[in-house]
């Protein structure tokens, strides 16, 4: 069994709860805050949030920019957004980020 990664150590906030909060439409470090409580303590996983905050797919290493780019470029489905980034075209999770970022076109 894999274990969950905390990210928060102050909060126990885990890496999917931030990764939920993307999808919720978090966008900066003081919506992760708000919405999860992380970074709220001693602050020290501040940059490790930032460094979550700029990826929408890890497994392509696509930053969140580059989709936000091609969705405001008219990218108006994943699929599109896939064809363009190459994000949402592995193993899938991040596609609910990438319809996300087009709902809100942030």
């Amino acid at each position: 069994m894999v274990g969950i990664r905390i990210v928060c150590h102050c909060k126990n906030v885990d890496y999917v709860a931030i990764r939920k909060a993307m999808i919720a439409g978090a966008r900066t470090l003081k919506d992760i805050k708000d919405m999860t409580g992380a970074a709220t303590g001693c602050g020290r996983c501040a940059g490790e949030i930032e460094r979550i905050l700029s990826s929408a797919c890890g497994c392509k290493n696509i930053s969140l920019e580059d989709v936000v780019s091609s969705v405001r470029n008219g990218a108006e489905t994943v699929e599109r957004v896939g064809e363009e980034t190459g994000a949402g075209t592995c193993c899938g999770r991040c596609k609910s980020l990438i319809q996300n970022v087009i709902d809100i076109k942030k």
